[in-house]
């Protein structure tokens, strides 16, 4: 997966020459929005995806001087979907969504509490999508295919972090959008409250 590679290859070439400005923790959060669309039809076929609420995963934070820096990581949502068929019980699956995020960071000085903006990109890889707006087949009660896409995003975001003694806590708002070609591609935009906690 290119994510990942692109995300170990980082860790190597950055975690050396940065060792003491170094933090590690995790990311938490709920999806505002839906990760993939939530609900549409072709012909006489509906589909529905519910995301779960939560959002998680783990990130590494470096710090540069004057209050630069960025961060990156890898979080992970769930949602289940639905799609009809002409007769009986709609076909059910769930669906996985792994993000990894690098943004640029920007804080304001300030002793314990200091307002951040950030902006980078990120690479989505979808799971286990159903696909009925990509491939019906010729028989209504027929699965659709469930597929894995890749996507590629511009994410901006704020918040604030708080710097206590042992841990740093940073809630924040981030928008992604996503730019894909696929019409049927779920959701192309995406907000998540987040919360960081690096140590």
């Amino acid at each position: 997966m290119a994510g990942v590679r692109f995300f170990l290859l980082l860790s190597l070439l950055v975690v050396p020459a940065f060792a003491d400005a170094i933090s590690l923790g995790v990311k938490l959060g709920v999806p505002l929005t839906d990760t993939v669309r939530t609900a549409g039809e072709i012909g006489s076929r509906p589909f529905r995806a519910d995301v779960r609420s939560f959002t998680g995963g783990p990130i590494v934070n470096v710090r540069l001087p004057l209050g630069l820096g960025f961060e990156f990581g890898a979080l992970y949502k769930r949602f289940d979907q639905e799609a009809g068929r002409a007769n009986g019980d709609p076909f059910t699956k769930t669906g996985g969504s792994w993000e990894f995020p690098l943004v640029g960071q920007l804080r304001l000085p300030g002793p314990i509490v200091r307002p951040y903006i950030e902006g980078g990109v990120a690479f989505n890889r979808l799971s286990e999508v159903l696909a009925p707006f990509r491939a019906l087949g010729p028989n209504p009660n027929q699965a659709p295919p469930a597929v894995s896409e890749t996507r590629r995003g511009v994410v901006l975001g704020a918040g604030i972090e708080f710097s206590l003694p042992i841990v740093r806590i940073s809630p924040g708002l981030r928008y992604t959008r996503y730019n894909t070609a696929q019409s049927w591609l779920p959701g192309a935009n995406s907000i998540d409250f987040l919360v960081g906690i690096t140590f």
